[in-house]
């Protein structure tokens, strides 16, 4: 499927983020060339508020909590306003802050965040009915949807992969910043293939100062998982292809669409 026209829809370009940061990190002003005219909200799913007993949990919290869920959404908004697009959250529960019912967490480590390679994506999280309920009552008929491919195995991103599967809009991918860094092209062919998906890529010219403005408001995130701004833009000029002043989008279609 070629990219969208601005004719051919007249609803909007909605673009999954798992977390704040995923979409602006993968993504950038090139969710506006993508989007053709159309208006572009970038809707936020695990945004929302740590349960009250959180602070109570079993376990060592402290790599959980770098920046709260408010700091983050306000660090989300802000980027959106960078890009002159519209934002909105879904407030599920990052897997990090993700309880057992049972006052331990969900998750015992970072590392088990994190699904392996080998893992089959059938056996990928499933979104549960409250979950694909709250996103298709955000999205229109006429709205098309651009989300993760999952790369790097993050539980939040894999769900957020299989729920946009589940929708009936029309479906693009982008790759996953900052594990995206570890695939060749050959790499994302075969992950499609795991994925049962044919993959068609498509590469839009955009902003690069808009992308790295915007990309800079998710300073914790930037600092707890780059330790520096320096390593951070060097890690995003080579995602985002960087021939000043323009910056290279890519996006998947299948072949099949």
């Amino acid at each position: 499927m070629r990219a969208p026209s601005r004719n051919e829809h007249q609803g909007r370009l909605v673009v999954l983020s798992a977390h704040p940061d995923d979409a602006v990190w993968s993504l950038g002003s090139g969710m506006v060339s993508l989007a053709q005219g159309r208006e572009v909200l970038l809707l936020t799913l695990f945004d929302g508020e740590a349960e009250a007993s959180c602070a109570l949990a079993v376990g060592d919290a402290r790599w959980r909590r770098i920046a709260s869920a408010r700091l983050r959404r306000q660090e989300d908004a802000r980027a959106a306003g960078c890009l002159g697009i519209k934002r909105a959250g879904a407030g599920f529960i990052d897997a990090a802050l993700r309880l057992d019912g049972n006052g331990r967490f969900v998750h015992a480590d970072a590392p088990a965040l994190f699904l392996g390679s080998e893992v089959d994506p059938m056996l990928w999280p499933r979104p549960d009915q409250n979950q694909l309920a709250t996103v298709r009552a955000m999205l229109g008929p006429s709205d098309i949807v651009c989300a993760p491919l999952g790369i790097g195995g993050h539980v939040d991103h894999c769900l957020t992969h299989r729920l946009a599967r589940q929708l009936d809009n029309p479906l693009y991918f982008y790759a996953d910043f900052p594990y995206a860094q570890q695939l060749d092209e050959q790499a994302i062919s075969n992950l499609g293939e795991r994925l049962g998906l044919q993959l068609v890529s498509q590469t839009f010219e955009c902003s690069w100062d808009s992308w790295r403005e915007a990309a800079l408001m998710y300073r914790s995130q930037v600092m707890m998982l780059f330790a520096s701004q320096g390593r951070f833009l060097d890690a995003l000029t080579a995602h985002a292809r960087v021939r000043h002043p323009n910056a290279c989008c890519r996006i998947w279609s299948t072949r099949s669409m």
